[in-house]
């Protein structure tokens, strides 16, 4: 944003036109979220931050509403843009109060209890530390005051560079984002403090906004529209795909049906489950709409010599799903390690995945396209590291990976990321807790193979289906709330997540919220 900005400037946008365009746009944001708030207190920072507040208060005090403003340290101390704004906020009449006065900080919880709604304008992209003294303090005022919170780019306190929290931060009910997102108003955990965001554009040329090298980007429904063109009627199920779901073992066929469940539902022509002998009959009557193929089995689960007629066998399917309930015994880890030399675009879930624990690059000597879909865990598994170094930067860990693997790699969780090997990655806003249960990943599985089946690139048909699995999780939690769901539900769910893609805005939406 430094160098976006700076661009601008060079090409001949005045700072100060560029900081009242930020203050237009919270000025609005506040009106258009509370439109009955009539008192409006403004905490406003030292830096330009504080700037786009003043601006902010002195337009919201142009509009009829009675404004207070405080600001954190001498309101003479401002330089360039904010000293101006400072200026032009006591030239429209109001006073700057500084929270550095005697009293005025044991005063400020009071000023901020009695006011509609608080334009946070205390610190935005530049803050690389955890806040201390009287910033901490305003800031927990600014919390424990229980009103409605409209922040300035950023949550005062929070990082623009990565989802960690560096200490206290403001708790915002909408965040109005300058110019473009930025990592905090999209991972998790600092995506919570940021309530609806709202990105509004301040004037920066948008070929300056892009990034020179490895991009990230969240999904949009005009993505996924565009995708998944609604279907010819003389279409017939060829069309679709023929997909070989791998997956089972005594125990687990429960994990196979709802692989082949989530890709019957996404849209896939024909579906066909590859499981140990043993359970095929379970599946064929748990999923008769799926077809079955039992091959041979060791203690339960798919042996080392069931590698050759299943290799034979997706000589004729235009993409696999290999995982779900298999195991890892020695057999089955022998089978799906020739299972790699398939000659169709896999997609690798779950005992996939433990199989090459600690050898990611094991994927990359496949020759077609290969979707991994770990959760934090096994990632971690994969990279010989733990699941809190996986979260604690999600980003760096799914490139990593990717790069490893030569794969396209969706890191499952809040805010799942798609990334490709040369480091693009995709983040999913879509999804809710709700869809933290069992048998989950196994539908999401499913329903990317059957994009990749019909023909869609990896790294598109990872995206889409997170995108659609998480609409479909947000439709239910309408009904049932944030707990208690079903696998088996998500899938079932997936026609109306697709059908209702047609009536979403153009625009993605960061988290929860909107842009």
């Amino acid at each position: 944003m430094r160098a976006a900005d700076a661009a601008a400037i060079r090409g001949g946008i005045p700072s100060g036109r560029l900081m009242e365009n930020a203050a237009q746009g919270l000025a609005a944001e506040l009106q258009t979220a509370f439109p009955d708030a009539r008192n409006v207190v403004a905490v406003c920072g030292p830096g330009n931050n504080g700037g786009d507040g003043l601006a902010a208060a002195r337009l919201l005090s142009e509009r009829g509403l009675s404004v207070s403003v405080f600001t954190l340290g001498d309101p003479d101390s401002y330089r360039g843009d904010a000293a101006e704004n400072a200026s032009r906020a006591r030239e429209a009449g109001l006073d700057l109060t500084p929270l550095s006065r005697r009293g005025e900080m044991a005063a400020l919880p009071r000023r901020l209890g009695a006011a509609d709604a608080v334009v946070d304008a205390l610190f935005g992209t530049g803050l690389t530390r955890a806040l201390s003294g009287s910033a901490s303090r305003a800031v927990s005022a600014i919390n424990s005051a229980g009103r409605p919170v409209v922040a300035a780019d950023l949550p005062s306190g929070l990082s623009a560079d990565t989802g960690q929290l560096l200490g206290p931060c403001v708790k915002a009910s909408a965040t109005v984002a300058f110019a473009a997102l930025k990592h905090a108003h999209v991972f998790w955990p600092a995506r919570g403090f940021c309530g609806r965001v709202i990105v509004h554009d301040i004037g920066i040329p948008r070929r300056a906004l892009l990034p020179p090298q490895e991009s990230l980007g969240v999904a949009e429904a005009a993505d996924i529209r565009g995708w998944l063109p609604p279907r010819e009627a003389d279409s017939h199920k060829a069309d679709f795909g023929r997909l070989a779901v791998i997956a089972g073992s005594r125990g687990k066929s429960g994990a196979a049906v709802l692989s082949a469940r989530g890709a019957l539902r996404a849209g896939a022509g024909l579906v066909t489950v590859f499981c140990p002998a043993s359970i095929e009959l379970t599946i064929v009557s748990a999923l008769p709409e799926a077809m079955t193929r039992g091959l041979p089995e060791e203690g339960g689960a798919l042996a080392a010599q069931a590698s050759e007629p299943l290799l034979e066998a997706l000589r004729d399917f235009d993409a696999a799903v290999a995982g779900p309930g298999l195991g890892t015994g020695k057999g089955t880890v022998a089978l799906l390690e020739k299972l790699l030399s398939a000659n169709c675009p896999l997609v690798c879930d779950a005992d996939a995945l433990n199989a090459f624990a600690g050898r990611p690059s094991a994927f990359s000597r496949r020759r077609r396209p290969t979707v991994l879909t770990p959760h934090p865990g096994e990632a971690a598994r994969l990279l010989e590291t733990t699941g809190k170094d996986v979260q604690r930067d999600r980003l760096a860990a799914v490139r990593r990976l990717s790069r490893s693997s030569r794969a396209v790699v969706l890191l499952k969780g809040a805010g799942s990321l798609t990334c490709a090997p040369s480091g693009s990655a995709t983040l999913n806003p879509t999804g809710t807790p709700l869809m933290a249960t069992a048998g989950s990943g196994d539908v999401l599985a499913g329903a990317i193979g059957a994009f990749l089946a019909g023909g869609l690139k990896a790294d598109r048909a990872a995206v889409a289906a997170a995108y659609l699995h998480g609409s479909a999780g947000e439709r239910l939690e309408e009904r049932l709330g944030d707990a208690g769901l079903l696998a088996g539900e998500l899938a079932e769910e997936l026609p109306g997540a697709r059908k209702a893609l047609r009536s979403e805005p153009q625009e993605g939406r960061p988290g929860t919220g909107d842009d």
